[in-house]
């Protein structure tokens, strides 16, 4: 089944939602300052651990309860529906393929400015963020881009695979804890939320890594990755992380000069292009191997 509910999410995601650039996620948000209200008078410690133990806890009991009471229920179509609505919930957050159409649109244009407010409002830039020249606001585009992509898909369908749904919800939750930034979050909170993701993402980065090797260069990529196999930070060191191992899957396939060289921008553009097709045939590629997974232990007699 879990074969057939990631194929629907990423048709679904491509084809219905495809104007959507994500679902609201209001409600976590509300959810989290209620949590934090109620534990506002405990001491510092208390506090925080006890309202981190209540935005996970609920939500994933909540899940548990509804996947349990709608188990074998009409030929489990009612569970594969709810598989389907979290894990849509949890990757639908950006469309890459319509941010890097916008993107592009200002780059080739030579809108510098048109393209830094894209990269605000859609790719968290800090206003206080200062991208000097062209070449960097490429390589900010092009390394978030592939960081939203993993941490949104393929973080979710591994820990799907491996776990189902209430993994996926974990994720979804870690994710939203980290991009809360208010009043409310305390360093203790912030940090522990840190190491949490660290640990979610540290076999799918490896994995889409190898991924990688077998999308593009593979000599080059599995040499960065076999340099580099121990590494882990936090959200901008993975996005390097990730941004180099792309880099060198796409060597010979895309080659870039420097800014003041004569089409310049276009090449660049292209890179940007080749990066999605990249992450496109990567999908394609985990998708084949869960295909596979799926067929050998429906042959054992075992359902998955």
């Amino acid at each position: 089944m879990k074969f057939l509910v990631i194929l629907i999410c990423l048709v679904i995601n491509y084809a219905w939602l495809k104007d959507f650039d994500r679902f609201d996620d209001g409600w976590f948000f509300r959810f989290r300052a209620r949590m934090a209200a109620m534990t506002a008078g405990l001491t510092n410690a208390a506090a925080w651990l006890l309202a981190l133990l209540l935005i996970y806890g609920i939500p994933m009991l909540v899940l548990a309860f509804i996947l349990i009471a709608i188990n074998g229920r009409a030929y489990d179509m009612p569970l594969m529906l709810m598989h389907i609505l979290v894990l849509l919930i949890a990757f639908d957050r950006i469309q890459p393929g319509n941010s890097a159409k916008e993107f592009l649109a200002h780059w080739r244009a030579e809108d510098d400015e048109s393209a830094l407010l894209h990269l605000r409002d859609k790719m968290e830039l800090q206003e206080s963020a200062s991208l000097e020249n062209a070449e960097e606001i490429a390589d900010y585009f092009a390394r978030q881009l592939i960081y939203w992509c993993f941490e949104r898909m393929f973080v979710m369908f591994f820990w799907y695979i491996v776990a189902g749904p209430l993994a996926v919800l974990f994720s979804y939750i870690s994710y939203q804890l980290r991009d809360c930034k208010n009043a409310d979050t305390t360093a203790e909170e912030a940090s522990f939320v840190v190491r949490v993701i660290m640990v979610l993402e540290w076999v799918p980065l490896r994995l889409l890594a190898v991924t990688f090797s077998l999308a593009g260069n593979f000599v080059r990529c599995f040499e960065s990755l076999k340099s580099s196999f121990w590494e882990s930070g936090d959200q901008e060191r993975n996005a390097e992380i990730l941004y180099s191992y792309s880099t060198c899957a796409l060597t010979g396939i895309v080659q870039t000069t420097g800014e003041s060289s004569p089409g310049y921008r276009e090449q660049r553009a292209k890179e940007i292009e080749a990066l999605l097709a990249l992450l496109e045939r990567s999908q394609a590629i985990w998708l084949i191997v869960l295909a596979i997974i799926t067929v050998t232990i429906t042959m054992l007699g075992q359902p998955v």
